[in-house]
């Protein structure tokens, strides 16, 4: 890359494909510019800067790129929001256990439910088109936040059943917590991607 293009790149964050397509296209554009100047009789330098005052600002065409990928990355989290959360959601139900489960279970199981609620609804608004204004943020945040209540929330609940948990029990939660584990390493890894592209677009 030039260094035009250079300083458009440094500030953007977002899906890397997509990221990389608009900055070859950028690129590709702006050595045609180049070319033609020089083939003109303009000096590299000269044609170099030329070229620069016609494109624009690099930290202009950099916000404009932003938006672009703010808006892809929060779709890319929404989408992963709608497909994990569920997921983790049916896993956490067949793992779950029989019986009464007690009130200081249920009341974190329903505080469970709520951060997975409000994750997912700002999700399916996000797919639907109908939130864009900081949509990358609100992914972010509201993926982070489920994830915190639904990790925090379960500590405590596998602490609360340890004491009555015999072998198959055991041999249960240890496969939900490493199906949890990767399942919500996946869904923290979009929506920390998603914040930092929501915040790079601020």
């Amino acid at each position: 890359m030039n260094g035009y293009v250079d300083e458009v790149a440094a500030p953007l964050r977002g899906p890397r494909r997509l990221r990389a397509d608009m900055l070859a296209e950028l690129g590709g554009g702006f050595e045609e510019a180049v070319a033609e100047r020089i083939d003109a009789g303009m000096e590299r330098e000269r044609a170099l800067a030329d070229a620069a005052a016609e494109f624009g600002a690099p930290q202009l065409i950099a916000a404009e790129f932003q938006r672009e990928l703010a808006a892809a990355q929060a779709r890319r989290t929404a989408w992963t929001l709608l497909i994990g959360l569920p997921a983790l959601t049916i896993m956490w139900d067949l793992f779950g256990g029989e019986g009464d489960p007690g009130l200081a279970v249920t009341l974190l199981a329903r505080a469970i439910d709520l951060a997975t609620a409000a994750a997912f609804t700002v999700a399916a608004l996000v797919v639907a088109r109908r939130l864009e204004r900081r949509a990358a943020a609100l992914c972010g945040t509201a993926g982070l936040t489920q994830i915190a209540v639904a990790l925090t929330g379960s500590a405590v609940i596998a602490v609360l059943g340890a004491s009555e948990a015999d072998t198959a029990d055991a041999t249960a939660w240890l496969l939900l917590v490493i199906a949890s584990a990767l399942g919500s390493a996946w869904i923290t890894g979009s929506a920390l991607r998603s914040l930092l592209a929501g915040r790079a677009a601020a």
